[in-house]
């Protein structure tokens, strides 16, 4: 497995890990969607998510330091380009989606930017989903 999809899979299960605990608290109730605590879990789990990222990619590079500084070749870089297509895609569908309920609705501000973060946490999902797909298949 490269170094690249390696990282792949590390932010997919960062991502999956840190903010599934996240939107768990959210909808069983464990936080109050509308109040501050939730804001202070989402700081928690965002910072979190970055530790984790910085910590699990040195471990990733500091094991095979040779593959994570070989520049990236013409198929990793139309990788990149193509994952993150998607990602801008899933991105621009849950923006769409979100501007549906505030039309029919007065949303709460803490709603807008609990859809949000929901959205972005997809986006990077789908970003690096598709990579692992892409890594896979050889293209």
């Amino acid at each position: 497995m490269s170094f690249r999809e390696k990282s792949a899979w590390i932010t997919l299960i960062s991502v999956v890990i840190c903010f599934s605990a996240y939107f768990w608290a959210l909808a069983t109730g464990e936080i109050d969607a509308r109040g501050m605590r939730s804001l202070h879990v989402g700081l928690l789990c965002t910072t979190a998510l970055v530790l984790l990222q910085i910590v699990l990619n040195l471990i990733a590079t500091l094991l095979n330091l040779k593959d994570a500084r070989t520049p990236r070749d013409e198929r990793e870089k139309s990788i990149q380009a193509r994952s993150h297509t998607v990602g801008y895609y899933v991105l621009m569908a849950t923006i769409a989606v979100q501007i549906v309920p505030m039309h029919f609705r007065d949303p709460n501000p803490a709603d807008v930017v609990h859809y949000g973060v929901l959205g972005l946490v997809a986006a990077v999902f789908a970003v690096a989903v598709a990579q692992i797909v892409m890594f896979r298949r050889g293209t």
